[in-house]
């Protein structure tokens, strides 16, 4: 071969090499940028579910409240991960159980404050039965009827919240691969508000039985 020879350019060649390492690049960039989101949106996630959790366990070792539910309802809605479906499905989920737990805490409060009240209405109703005439009886069927329809609603919500309760350690279990722990409520937390719930429904049936009692 002669000296100084040079190779003849194959410009197409070189076009094709240069498209590929375009798409190549922009191949790499793009993985990158995916993976990039993925943590963006598991550590939005994650700080949901961890407010979430506080939230919960305040309602559960102190006092449940409405702005609660709204609260929750709001993380819920901003709950957004394109990027991993299992964990949004898995946070929605969690977060659905807390609220819930929350709003059936709530209606029990209230429920129990006025279920004490129309024991209290009809205990004393029946403490004046030497003033008995037809007025006197309407007014004690009435208590009664406010009663038992009270202390039924109290019942059906007590028994909502155990099987939430007892549904949510599931929760937990189905979000555990993809958040660190420490985030999600101790069971020992939910075991205990179950073990409450159920202690409470027990003592308004026997305040129940106790005052049905008084009505002949």
């Amino acid at each position: 071969m002669p000296s100084g020879y040079a190779w003849p350019v194959n410009r197409s060649a070189v076009w094709f090499l240069g498209i590929i390492a375009i798409v190549v690049a922009f191949a790499l960039s793009h993985a990158g940028y995916i993976v990039w989101q993925k943590r963006v949106q598991q550590k939005e996630v994650a700080a949901l579910i961890g407010d979430s959790t506080q939230k919960l366990r305040e309602a559960l070792t102190a006092k449940a409240s409405p702005d609660v539910i709204g609260a929750l309802d709001a993380k819920l809605k901003a709950t957004k991960a394109p990027r991993l479906p299992q964990l949004e499905g898995a946070a929605e989920n969690y977060i659905v159980g807390a609220r819930e737990i929350d709003r059936r805490r709530v209606v029990a409060a209230d429920l129990e404050r006025r279920a004490a009240a129309s024991r209290a209405a009809l205990a004393g109703h029946m403490a004046r039965a030497s003033h008995r005439d037809a007025g006197w009886v309407r007014n004690a069927l009435s208590l009664k009827q406010r009663l038992e329809r009270e202390h039924y609603d109290l019942g059906l919500t007590l028994k909502a919240l155990d099987e939430l309760l007892y549904q949510f350690p599931a929760s937990e279990k189905r979000l555990a691969p993809h958040i660190d722990a420490a985030l999600m409520l101790d069971l020992k937390v939910a075991d205990a508000a179950r073990k409450q719930a159920q202690a409470d429904a027990a003592r308004a049936n026997d305040e129940l039985t106790r005052v049905r009692r008084l009505v002949p």
